[in-house]
C-alpha cells in the first residue's frame, strides 16, 4: 500500500472511533437518564392491626378470680374451663382492658369472667372459669343412724373440692366425735354443723343423777344411763334403787331431769 493511501484510512479509521465513542457516550446519558426517571418503589402499606392473644386474655380473667379468692387460699387452682373463642379482638390500650365478674362469682367454683375493652376499639368477651380448692372434710366411715354419738372410728378425713361440699362441713373428727347425730347419713357423706346435736355427756351403763322436780320439791336419785345421750336429748334411765324406768333429758351438766315413770 501506498504512503497516499495510507493517509487516506487514517482519517477515516479516526472517524470510526470517534462515531463509536459519542455513540457509547450517547448509550450512557440514555441509561442514566432511565434510571432517573425511574418510579420511586411503591409505598409499603400500613401494618395489619395487632390483635391480643389468647395467652393474655386467658392470664386476665384467671388473674382477676385469682385476686378476689378469700384469705387463705394459697392451694387454690384457677384455671380456664372451657377453649378460648375463635374470633380475635384488636388489641387493647394500656388500661383499657377491664375485668369483671359476671353474675354470680361463687369464690369456691365455677364462675363467669367479662373482659371489657374500652379503647381504642370496644369489644367484649365472657370466659368461663373454674376454681379448684381442697379441702378437709369429715365423712361418715359407714352408714350412721340419727341418734348415734360419733366415736373416732365412725369417720375418715378426705380431700375434696369445695365446689361440691354443703355448707358447714367439718374439716376435723374433734369437732364431730362425742356429738350426736340428728339425722342419719350415709357413708362417704359429709358431716356437717347442722347434723350435730351437742356433745356426749352421758353414756349407756354410765351412773347419772336423776332428777325429780315439782311443786318446789326436788328429788335427786341415782340412777343408771340406758343409753348415750347429749344436752337437750331425751334419754332412758335405771333408778338404781327402785329399779324402775325414767324418761328424762339431759341438763348441761349431764344429769337427768326426769320427765315421766314407767
Amino acid at each position: 500500500m501506498s504512503s497516499s493511501d495510507r493517509s487516506r484510512r487514517a482519517p477515516d479509521s479516526l472517524s470510526r472511533w470517534r462515531w463509536a465513542a459519542a455513540a457509547l457516550a450517547l448509550v450512557l446519558m440514555g441509561a442514566a437518564g432511565a434510571a432517573a426517571a425511574a418510579p420511586a418503589p411503591p409505598a409499603r402499606h400500613p401494618p395489619p392491626p395487632s390483635w391480643e392473644s389468647p395467652q393474655a386474655l386467658r392470664a386476665a380473667a384467671e388473674d382477676f378470680v385469682r385476686s378476689h379468692l378469700p384469705a387463705g387460699s394459697g392451694r387454690a387452682r384457677v384455671r380456664l374451663r372451657a377453649q378460648l373463642p375463635a374470633a380475635r379482638f384488636r388489641r387493647c390500650a394500656p388500661g383499657q382492658l377491664v375485668a369483671q365478674a359476671f353474675g354470680d362469682a361463687n369464690p369456691y367454683g365455677p364462675q363467669t369472667v367479662q373482659l371489657r375493652c374500652q379503647g381504642p376499639q370496644a369489644w367484649s368477651v365472657y370466659l368461663p372459669i373454674r376454681v379448684d380448692w381442697p379441702q378437709q372434710v369429715v365423712v361418715a366411715a359407714h352408714a350412721l343412724a340419727a341418734g348415734h354419738a360419733l366415736r373416732a372410728s365412725d369417720l375418715q378425713v378426705l380431700q375434696r373440692n369445695r365446689d361440691g361440699l354443703p355448707p358447714g362441713s367439718l374439716q376435723s373428727q374433734a369437732q364431730a366425735e362425742g356429738r350426736v347425730l340428728t339425722v342419719g347419713v350415709a357413708a362417704g357423706q359429709a358431716i356437717t354443723r347442722g347434723m350435730l346435736a351437742g356433745r356426749t355427756l352421758i353414756h349407756n351403763g354410765q351412773s347419772v343423777a336423776l332428777i325429780a322436780e315439782g311443786r318446789g320439791i326436788r328429788l335427786v336419785a341415782l340412777g343408771v344411763a340406758l343409753q348415750d345421750g347429749s344436752r337437750g336429748q331425751t334419754v332412758l334411765v335405771r333408778n338404781a334403787q327402785s329399779g324402775r324406768v325414767v324418761s328424762g333429758v339431759v341438763d348441761r351438766r349431764g344429769d337427768v331431769i326426769a320427765a315421766r315413770m314407767r
